[in-house]
């Protein structure tokens, strides 16, 4: 089974996992961890190697900002880590984590697809449309 890591600024991971939860149920092959505002990129490195040991040999990263230090640092492990295979997407939001919670791909490489497809899906943005004219011109009674 793929492994689902999820890593961002402050609280991110473990926010984006309470609601994931709440729509999926627990999943044990899903992992968080946060970088706080105390912690340095040693620490945030640390931590997600741990995960990363983990979550197995097939792991998919989800991270909130690219070229932020999660995003950084889950790139540097995947090229210092040849024995897993390691996706790293960034923009991660829940519709692209209950996506990759939900899907059962049979390749890391469609996990990320399916997941950054998602992730897009879901950005969506409210419109007011008018009600359509029934032609009826009572007093609205």
């Amino acid at each position: 089974m793929i492994g689902i890591l999820v890593t961002g600024h402050g609280s991110f991971a473990t926010g984006m996992i309470s609601a994931s939860k709440l729509i999926t149920g627990p999943n044990d092959n899903l992992a968080g961890v946060d970088f706080a505002e105390s912690d340095s990129v040693d620490t945030l490195s640390g931590n997600l190697r741990a995960a990363m040991e983990h979550l197995g040999d097939e792991i998919l990263v989800l991270t909130d900002l690219a070229g932020g230090s999660p995003f950084k640092t889950a790139v540097a492990l995947k090229n210092s880590i040849p024995d897993k295979h390691i996706e790293v997407i960034s923009g991660a939001n829940l519709p692209m984590i209950i996506s990759a919670l939900l899907e059962s791909k049979p390749s890391l490489e469609e996990y990320a697809g399916n997941a950054m497809k998602m992730g897009t899906v879901g950005i969506q943005r409210f419109k007011k449309e008018s009600l359509p004219q029934s032609g009826f011109k009572g007093d609205g009674i």
